[in-house]
């Protein structure tokens, strides 16, 4: 008895070894006694797999007694990308590639109709994205309110069910493999019907805006977030996802764009590789944008996912920078009331304070006179608050945040300075947490009830910002 089970879980061994390797024959024609190289996509990053030789006939083949993990994979050869395919890591990764060196375009799957109908839906894409490229030409050229305008319209409106149904065909046939996932990616949301009446009131603004809303609430209807092969395609991030937060979301507040992300992270698995990886992506994108405000987004992410306590997978490095950016930035964030400080002025006599300024708007100035970019900005403010004291109330509270009075002074006067100065030699009004003033200048923006209107702003953001309320003040 003995034997047997030794010979059975033998067996099972090799059974298990078959399913979890791979085996792809190339055949390149007119390619002969060369390198190649198997590779997979990960978003814009490329990762190395296996190489083969090809032999005096251009035959070669990968394999290894490993499993592939499923995504889009590609040949390339002399640091060049020869052609896409997939691989669905479900046990069918065994099949030969047939190619000319003359012409890549003509690739043949063996034993791979999953890469034969992925070839398949490309040339119908390409096809119909032709016929639309042409119908917009035709469109173009149509007198406005004609029979053959409205009748282009209409097949405008319908033009994507063809695409759909050919998509909802493959992704039924192909269920479960990573053509069904990609297909249905790209696979359009039908569009309802927003046309209105020729008379309707701002019927174009009406109508962008259900279409805005339209694309904001489905965009991502189609996208498997369970899938994380998608994750090893060239697409998925700068076709799919980036797109989306970049370009679909067109208003980019905080406050639009914070339910968008809960959605999308709503359909995945907590904590999976997937939506480790989305979440991470997320985050960085947030972080490094400049678009004012979007701080808030960081912020968002840090409390509700990040410094979750099911949330075990970063280092507590990492948390803790986290959490020194949310104490740093979260008191200032835009249309929040601004902390209040209350600092002595040049004589040491008097002291000013933020809230007990009754100007229509209030420029914050965090600045260090050894910081070579506060010399700069410093006399294009002094300009900026020149031209718009009067016109619009505005007043400037401009706070030195080390502890030298003499270099002080003297840059004041050599500024002519002629604001609110202010300076914090004790540190009374820990103003580096506060109005995060790790880096100078810090240039905020309130209003008269001391709301923020704007942070990280620089010298022509401010001068370009109060334009717009002029100019709003005199209309």
């Amino acid at each position: 008895m003995k034997n047997i089970f030794i010979t059975v879980l033998s067996v099972c061994a090799v059974n298990l070894l078959s399913a979890q390797s791979y085996k792809i024959d190339v055949t390149i024609k007119g390619l002969a006694d060369s390198t190649i190289l198997l590779a997979v996509h990960g978003g814009a990053t490329k990762y190395s797999v296996d190489t083969a030789v090809l032999d005096k006939n251009g035959k070669g083949s990968f394999s290894k007694p490993r499993a592939l993990e499923g995504g889009m994979y590609f040949i390339a050869t002399g640091g060049t990308a020869l052609f896409d395919f997939l691989v669905s890591a479900d046990g069918s990764d065994n099949f030969g590639i047939i190619t000319d060196k003359d012409d890549y375009s003509k690739v043949e799957f063996v034993n791979s109709p999953e890469n034969t109908a992925m070839l398949a839906y490309i040339d119908y894409r390409t096809q119909h994205q032709k016929k639309y490229e042409q119908l917009i030409e035709k469109l173009k050229t149509s007198a406005e309110n004609s029979d053959e305008q409205k009748e282009l319209r209409k097949q405008l409106l319908n033009f994507n069910l063809p695409l759909v149904a050919f998509s909802d065909s493959l992704a039924n046939k192909y269920k479960g493999k990573f053509l069904a996932t990609v297909v249905n990616a790209f696979k359009p949301p039908v569009e309802p019907d927003f046309s209105l009446p020729a008379d309707e009131p701002d019927r174009d603004r009406k109508i962008a805006m259900n279409y805005y809303l339209f694309s904001k609430e489905h965009f991502l209807d189609n996208i498997n977030f369970e899938d994380e092969r998608i994750l090893r395609t060239p697409f998925f991030e700068s076709e799919i996802l980036d797109y989306y937060l970049k370009n679909v979301l067109i208003f980019k507040e905080s406050d639009s764009i914070i339910p968008c992300i809960d959605k999308i992270m709503t359909r995945m698995t907590h904590g999976s590789r997937i939506y480790r990886y989305i979440l991470s992506h997320i985050f960085n994108l947030y972080y490094a944008s400049t678009v004012m405000g979007h701080e808030e987004i960081v912020i968002y992410l840090g409390e509700n996912y990040y410094l979750k306590p099911e949330t075990t997978w970063e280092t507590e490095k990492f948390r803790n920078e986290l959490i020194n950016f949310i104490e740093r930035n979260k008191p200032t964030l835009i249309g929040k009331t601004s902390p209040d400080l209350l600092l002595p002025m040049p004589d040491g006599k008097r002291y000013e304070s933020i809230h007990g300024l009754t100007a229509n708007y209030i420029v914050l100035y965090f600045y260090d006179t050894d910081c070579g970019h506060c010399k700069e900005e410093t006399p294009r403010i002094k300009t900026v608050y020149d031209k718009y004291k009067n016109e619009l109330g505005l007043e400037v509270y401009a706070v030195y945040v080390q502890t030298d009075e003499q270099k002080w002074l003297d840059f004041i006067d050599k500024n002519k300075l002629d604001w609110i100065n202010v300076w914090d030699p004790y540190r009374t009004g820990n103003i580096y947490n506060t109005f995060n003033t790790a880096t100078t200048p810090q240039i905020y923006l309130l209003d008269k009830n001391k709301k923020i209107l704007a942070r990280r702003l620089d010298s022509s953001n401010l001068s370009k910002l109060l334009q717009i309320y002029a100019e709003k003040n005199n209309n």
